[in-house]
């Protein structure tokens, strides 16, 4: 198992790994990979002890409404949670059981997955805020040459919100958000709005500007 939160690259850009120095790389690497991904991920111990965690986790964190860290320790923030978690890491962690754990309630309310790494070891995989990241849909919407238009349109629908509502919310009229769905889809090769959320619910979950 690499030690993803104390790796280093000691080779030059260019210079070959050597054999010492390349699970030093691998994990560095690895790390990197995990901060790309629109998923919190942390990896942790059987006993909950973070051993790494990727930005999007740092945020998760961050707010401190679901989860916690005490010390290097993860906890849940509601006391009747807590012993569920523990519960599922050491599940994972100790006897390799997947598990699905849910977290807070009405707005709130998460879903976490909890599976097996190697043993002792749980990867604790948070679900996302959305159905994906700006960046992907703005990727996605170069790609097939969407306008900024087009873009605020397919954003709001991959929202949840209905062509009238986006029509209100735009401050256009309603035949022009159909004009601009159609545009879309011509342009995606989608036959029908549910194929078009299909695709954008189906991006790579890049992360955008969560380093600002």
């Amino acid at each position: 198992m690499f030690d993803l939160m104390t790796t280093r690259v000691t080779q030059t850009q260019h210079s070959a790994p050597t054999h010492a120095e390349a699970p030093t790389l691998m994990g560095r690497l690895l790390a990197r990979a995990l901060d790309e991904v629109d998923y919190g991920i942390l990896l942790l111990d059987a006993d909950s002890a973070v051993l790494h965690l990727n930005h999007r986790a740092r945020r998760w964190l961050g707010d401190g409404q679901l989860l916690q860290l005490q010390g290097q320790q993860l906890r849940a923030c509601d006391p009747c949670e807590a012993a569920l978690l523990g519960d599922a890491v050491q599940s994972a962690a100790r006897h390799g059981l997947r598990r699905l754990l849910p977290l807070g309630r009405g707005a709130l309310r998460q879903v976490a997955a909890l599976v097996p790494i190697e043993p002792g070891v749980a990867a604790m995989v948070l679900g996302k805020s959305g159905v994906c990241e700006d960046l992907s849909l703005q990727c996605f919407a170069r790609s097939h040459a969407l306008t900024p238009a087009e873009t605020r349109v397919l954003a709001a629908l991959g929202k949840g919100a209905k062509p009238n509502g986006i029509a209100l919310e735009q401050g256009v009229k309603l035949s022009t958000v159909r004009t601009q769905i159609g545009a879309i889809r011509d342009k995606t090769g989608a036959d029908s709005i549910t194929e078009l959320l299909r695709f954008v619910a189906a991006l790579p979950p890049m992360v955008g500007a969560l380093r600002n």
